[in-house]
C-alpha cells in the first residue's frame, strides 16, 4: 500500500495580499477600510448621544458632561484598548471575527492534546447567533435614523420617513445578488467625506464652546455616578451605541490587515468621531432643545440637506457591511459544522469572501422590514440594539480568556490581570441593558436563542455523525472482503467517487452500491474532506493520496474554513499522481450519500426533539453535489440511513 503526500502548486509570495489589495498599496487599503469596517461605529454618532441625552432626562451641564465624559471613555477602554490593542492581536493566521476566534480557541486546546471545554465552544456560538441578531438590527436602525433627518428639513415630511427607510432596506437587499464588487471601490471615498464632514461640524461647535473639551476628564464621569447612581447606570444602556461596530475591527482584519485597519482607525475614524460627540454635546448645552436630535441640529441650515442625504449614505453602507460580514460568517460556519450547507454564490473571481447566501439574505430582510413596522423609530430601536451588541462583546472577552491561556502561553496572572477588567466592563454595559428586554430587548435575545439552539444540535448531529462512521466498518477490510471474496465484483470502466466522512473508514454510499449493483468501477477513489480551524489549509499537506491497490485510491484533503471544497477542481490537480489515471468528467460518476435521519428512542445521544430539528435541517440543506462544484449529470445519489 502506497502512500504519499500530493503537494499542489504553491501561491507566488503576496499572491494574498494582491487579491485582497486588488494590487493597490497601504493607501488603498486604508481607504478601502473607510468604506467596509467603520460604517456602523462611523454612524453611530448620529443616535449614540441623542439616546444617552434622553435617558437621563436632564440638559443640566454637569449630566451632559458626565454623558460624554462616559461616551467617550466608553471608546477609548472597549474599541481602542480592547479591540484596537488586544483582540486585534487574536488573528487565525490573518482571520478574525467570533467564528475564527472559536477556531482559534479550539486550535489551541487542540495544539496542547485537549478538547476545549464545551462550554467555550457554546459560548463562541452565542457570540456567533448574536451577531445574526446585530445583523438584524444594524440595517434597520442605521436607516431609520438617517432618514429620520428629513423631519429636520420640514416635519411635513414626517410621513415618508417609514416607506422611505423601506425602499432602501429592500433594494439593499435586492442588490446583495450583485456582490459588493461593483460599489465597492466607492464605499472608501464616501465613508471619507462623511467622517470629514463629521469632523468638521464637531470643531466647528467645540471652537463655539470650548469648555467641552473639560469633559475628556474622566472625573465628569466619576461625579455622576458618585452623584446619580441610577442615572448613571442607566446611561450605560445608551453609551454602548457609541460602541457599535467594534466587533468589525476584528472580522475584517482578513480583508484588509491589522495595519491597515488600525491607521484607518487612528488617524481618521477615532478623531471624527470624538469630535462629533464633543460638538453634538456643545449644540446641547448651547441649544437645550437640540436634544432630541443633536446630529442634525449641530449642522449648519445650510448645510442639513446635503448632510441628510451623506448621512443616508454612510448607514447604506454601513448596512452593506454588516450584511456582508452575515454571508461571510455564515460560510465560515458551514465549513466548521455549526450550520448546515447552504446555497453561497460567489461575486467576485478576484476577491475572496464577497459571497452571497440567498438564504441568510432572505431572513435579513424578513427581520428588518418586521423591525422597521412593529418598532417603527430609530429610538425605540435602541432598546433591542444596545442588548444584541453587549452579549457579543461578552462572548469575545470570554473566548479571549482561553487564548491567552491556551494559544499565547500566559501565566494566571497576566491573563487576569488584562481580561477580567474588560469583562467587568463588558458585565456593567450588558446589566444596563437587562432592564430592556421588555422594551425590545426581547428580539435579540429570542433571535440568538433560536438560533443558537439551531447552530448547537447542528454542530451535535455532525458529532453523532462522525462518530457513527468512524464506528463503521474500515475501508481496507472491506476492500480485502471484497478482494478475497468466491465472485469479487466485476470491475466496469470508468471512475467513480466515493466522498466520505471519516478518513479511512468506508463510505457508506460505497457500500450500498456495491450490494445493490455488484459492481465495481475500474477506478475507484474514496475521498474524505477534513476541515481544519484555521481559515486555510498548510500547502504542504493539503492533499494526501494513499495506494490502496487494484485500481482504488484515497484522497485526503484539507481545506480551512474561509475555503470552499471543489471536487472536479482537486481531481484534475491530482493528473500523473495516480499512477497513469487521468481525470476526464465525462468518464467519471461521483456517488454522494444522501442521509435520512432515523429517530431511535432508545438511544439516548440526542433528545427527540433535536433529532427531529437535526433531521429537518438535514433535509433541507444544500446538496452535497453544489457543495463539492459538481455537474447534476455526473452525479448519483444514494439514500443512507443514520440513527441518532
Amino acid at each position: 500500500m502506497h502512500h504519499e503526500r500530493v503537494d499542489p502548486p504553491r501561491k507566488a509570495p503576496g499572491e494574498g495580499a494582491r487579491q485582497q489589495g486588488g494590487g493597490s498599496g497601504q493607501g488603498a487599503l486604508v481607504l478601502g477600510s473607510l468604506g467596509v469596517v467603520f460604517g456602523d461605529i462611523g454612524t453611530s454618532p448620529i443616535y449614540a448621544l441623542r439616546e444617552a441625552a434622553l435617558t437621563s432626562h436632564s440638559m443640566a451641564e454637569a449630566v451632559v458632561m458626565g454623558v460624554l465624559s462616559m461616551i467617550l471613555w466608553a471608546v477609548l477602554v472597549v474599541v481602542v484598548l480592547k479591540y484596537a490593542c488586544f483582540v486585534m492581536r487574536a488573528d487565525n493566521e490573518g482571520e478574525g471575527g467570533i467564528v475564527a476566534l472559536t477556531a482559534l480557541v479550539r486550535a489551541g486546546f487542540a495544539h496542547a492534546g485537549r478538547s476545549a471545554p464545551r462550554l467555550l465552544l457554546l459560548a463562541g456560538l452565542v457570540g456567533a447567533a448574536m451577531f445574526y441578531g446585530d445583523s438584524m438590527i444594524t440595517p434597520a436602525i442605521s436607516v431609520l435614523s438617517a432618514v429620520e433627518g428629513l423631519k429636520e428639513i420640514n416635519p411635513a415630511l414626517g410621513g415618508a420617513v417609514l416607506p422611505v427607510s423601506l425602499g432602501i432596506l429592500v433594494a439593499l437587499s435586492l442588490f446583495q445578488a450583485r456582490g459588493t464588487a461593483v460599489v465597492g471601490r466607492t464605499f472608501g471615498p464616501v465613508m471619507a467625506l462623511w467622517f470629514l464632514s463629521l469632523g468638521a461640524v464637531g470643531v466647528y461647535h467645540i471652537v463655539l464652546y470650548p469648555a467641552i473639551l473639560a469633559a475628556a476628564s474622566p472625573l465628569w464621569a466619576l461625579r455622576l455616578a458618585l452623584a446619580q447612581p441610577a442615572l448613571a447606570f442607566g446611561v450605560l444602556a445608551a453609551v454602548i451605541l457609541a460602541l457599535t461596530g467594534a466587533e468589525a475591527l476584528y472580522a475584517d482584519i482578513g480583508h484588509f490587515g491589522t495595519r491597515a485597519i488600525r491607521i484607518a482607525f487612528f488617524c481618521v475614524v477615532l478623531p471624527a468621531i470624538v469630535a462629533g460627540y464633543f460638538g453634538q454635546a456643545a449644540t446641547i448645552l448651547s441649544d437645550p432643545a437640540g436634544a432630541n436630535q443633536p446630529f442634525f441640529r449641530s449642522v449648519p441650515h445650510w448645510a442639513l440637506i446635503p448632510a441628510v442625504g451623506i448621512a443616508m449614505l454612510a448607514t447604506i453602507i454601513a448596512s452593506q457591511a454588516v450584511i456582508s460580514g452575515a454571508f461571510s460568517m455564515t460560510s465560515q460556519a458551514i465549513e466548521l459544522g455549526f450550520l448546515p450547507r447552504m446555497r453561497t454564490i460567489e461575486t467576485s473571481r478576484t476577491r475572496r469572501g464577497q459571497i452571497y447566501v440567498p438564504a441568510v439574505n432572505a431572513a435579513l430582510l424578513v427581520a428588518v422590514v418586521f423591525l422597521v413596522l412593529f418598532f417603527r423609530t430609530s429610538q425605540r430601536l435602541t432598546s433591542a440594539y444596545g442588548l444584541a451588541v453587549a452579549l457579543t462583546m461578552t462572548t469575545t472577552s470570554l473566548q479571549m480568556l482561553s487564548v491567552c491561556r491556551e494559544v499565547w502561553g500566559w501565566s494566571r496572572l497576566a491573563t487576569t490581570l488584562t481580561c477580567v477588567p474588560l469583562l467587568v466592563a463588558d458585565g456593567m454595559l450588558l446589566a444596563a441593558n437587562l432592564p430592556k428586554i421588555p422594551m425590545g430587548g426581547w428580539f435579540p435575545v429570542s433571535v440568538g436563542a433560536l438560533l443558537f439552539v439551531t447552530m448547537s444540535t447542528w454542530n451535535r448531529g455532525r458529532e453523532l455523525e462522525a462518530r457513527h462512521a468512524a464506528q463503521g466498518e474500515s475501508l481496507a477490510v472491506f476492500l480485502r472482503g471484497l478482494w478475497e471474496a468466491d465472485l469479487p465484483p466485476p470491475r466496469v470502466p470508468g471512475t467513480a467517487v466515493y466522498p466520505g466522512n471519516v478518513p479511512g473508514m468506508t463510505p457508506a454510499a460505497l457500500k450500498s452500491n456495491v450490494r445493490h449493483n455488484h459492481v465495481l468501477h475500474e477506478t475507484v477513489i474514496v475521498f474524505s474532506n477534513v476541515s481544519e480551524s484555521a481559515p486555510q489549509a498548510d500547502e504542504r499537506s493539503r492533499i494526501e493520496a494513499r495506494d490502496l491497490g487494484e485500481g482504488c485510491w484515497e484522497i485526503v484533503a484539507h481545506h480551512g474554513f474561509v475555503e470552499r471544497p471543489n471536487l472536479p477542481r482537486l481531481l484534475d490537480s491530482l493528473q500523473g499522481r495516480l499512477g497513469k489515471w487521468r481525470f476526464d468528467p465525462e468518464k467519471t460518476t461521483f456517488y454522494l450519500p444522501r442521509d435520512e435521519v432515523l429517530r431511535q428512542h432508545a438511544r439516548q445521544d440526542v433528545s427527540r426533539w433535536r433529532a427531529r430539528l437535526f433531521s429537518f435541517m438535514s433535509f433541507h440543506s444544500t446538496s452535497s453535489a453544489e457543495y463539492y462544484g459538481l455537474a447534476p449529470e455526473h452525479v448519483v445519489e444514494l439514500g443512507v440511513q443514520l440513527a441518532l
